[in-house]
């Protein structure tokens, strides 16, 4: 099957909106999935734009510069781009979908990405992490329109 430039700019929507549910039913692993699959689908998005042939493994930075998306931002926005992109790779890998919750608790503590957090810090990567795709998201489907 083919997928089109606006199969994936509606699918990241559809997979952001879907982070919610997740997160609220306590599927953090599931949910912090999905944040990084919303952001990669609008990068193809923009890059299916470009060249419809182009194929890149799912490193959100190599899918950040081929998609071209901060050119068509200010340098503002460019910047929130790529501290959100940085703040989500640190969390997301594609194989969160094989984890539970327990494993991704293990992996985040080894990432010291546990410190400062008082409470559930699993819960805390979870919202950072789909607080940074919102961000993206809404800058990349703004330029959307006029890219």
């Amino acid at each position: 099957m083919r997928i089109e430039a606006a199969d994936y700019f509606t699918a990241a929507q559809e997979r952001l909106y879907e982070t919610k549910l997740l997160f609220e039913k306590a599927r953090y692993a599931l949910a912090m999935y999905v944040a990084g699959v919303a952001v990669e689908s609008l990068l193809r998005a923009y890059i299916v734009r470009l060249d419809p042939k182009f194929e890149v493994a799912h490193d959100l930075y190599l899918l950040l510069n081929a998609s071209n998306l901060r050119s068509f931002a200010t340098p503002a926005e460019g910047h929130q781009v790529f501290t959100a992109i940085t703040v989500l790779f640190r969390r997301w890998r594609n194989n969160l979908r094989y984890i539970a919750n327990d494993r991704l608790r293990r992996h985040l503590k080894k990432s010291k990405l546990d410190r400062g957090i008082r409470g559930d810090f699993l819960k805390e990567n979870c919202r950072v992490a789909i607080e940074a795709a919102k961000l993206i998201l809404k800058i990349g489907a703004a330029k959307w329109k006029t890219s």
